[in-house]
């Protein structure tokens, strides 16, 4: 049976972040409003929720995005150390952008996995996707350029037709298809709080997902853990994890059966309390 943990939300930041000056300086104080801004206690959790879910034995790890605060190349090279520190071996590792990671530049994503995330890209570069027993995870970028004061998504259309050409190959072989994303494909249920935060294009996955009973999301940017049917009073195949950068159970497990990914109770995370008295 195939096991696979899922984390989100690191905002790491690089740690000479208070050399920052101007509109820089500016922007990260904006998007860490009512965070420590602490470089140190970030990178300790992060490495700490790491090296827990590899200990616990899952297949694979998927992290669904904002793994910076603002996506500059000293944030990206702090998560390299830091999953290079965990342990875990790049083929069993799925990473996707979220907003976040893209304020410092619409490219920064795929500076980073042509530099020091390379290791990661043939997991988790547009397009791809890991084959495991009963279960296929496909990557998903909703990333893309904003002002900081939006914080939407949007997937591509080339990679909605990936994902739709995909979802049809695994139906046939009974596996079960998880897209790994930022964004939510829920809407909100204010209108202008869809444009401002939400997944522009969530109608034509959501299309997909009733159209495909195995089809499957597991997203962040939330910041709460979150199952959620696609259809009501059926299983939730749409699912979230708390943010690590400040949600105190943050490491989720699903396991595959049959076709379908099927959420574990929410593991006490061992490393909250401890960088909780940091």
């Amino acid at each position: 049976m195939t096991t696979i943990a899922h984390l989100t939300d690191f905002h790491l930041l690089e740690a000479d972040h208070d050399r920052r000056r101007g509109v820089e300086r500016w922007r990260l104080r904006f998007l860490s409003f009512g965070r420590p801004i602490d470089a140190t206690q970030r990178r300790r959790r992060a490495l700490a929720a790491l090296v827990e879910a590899r200990r616990s034995g899952a297949d694979h790890l998927v992290l669904t995005g904002d793994l910076t605060e603002d996506g500059t190349p000293a944030q990206f090279e702090v998560l390299a150390a830091v999953l290079a520190e965990s342990g875990w071996a790049p083929s069993r590792v799925t990473l996707v952008p979220g907003n976040h990671d893209a304020y410092a530049g619409g490219d920064a994503w795929a500076r980073a996995l042509r530099g020091c995330l390379r290791p990661f890209a043939a997991t988790s570069g547009p397009g791809t996707a890991v084959s495991l027993p009963g279960v296929v995870v496909a990557a998903v970028s909703t990333a893309m350029t904003q002002p900081v004061t939006r914080s939407a998504g949007a997937i591509a259309a080339r990679e909605l037709s990936q994902v739709a050409s995909l979802a049809a190959e695994t139906r046939r072989s009974g596996d079960a298809l998880v897209l790994a994303q930022h964004h939510s494909p829920l809407r909100h249920v204010i209108g202008v709080m869809q444009w401002l935060d939400g997944l522009i294009n969530s109608a034509d996955l959501m299309t997909l997902l009733h159209e495909h009973d195995h089809l499957h999301v597991i997203h962040g940017h939330t910041h709460r853990e979150q199952d959620a049917p696609v259809r009501a009073g059926a299983p939730p195949r749409i699912f979230c994890a708390q943010a690590l950068v400040d949600g105190p159970s943050p490491l989720r497990f699903y396991r595959v059966r049959h076709g379908r990914l099927l959420s574990e109770r929410t593991r006490v995370w061992s490393g909250a309390s401890a960088f909780a008295m940091a």
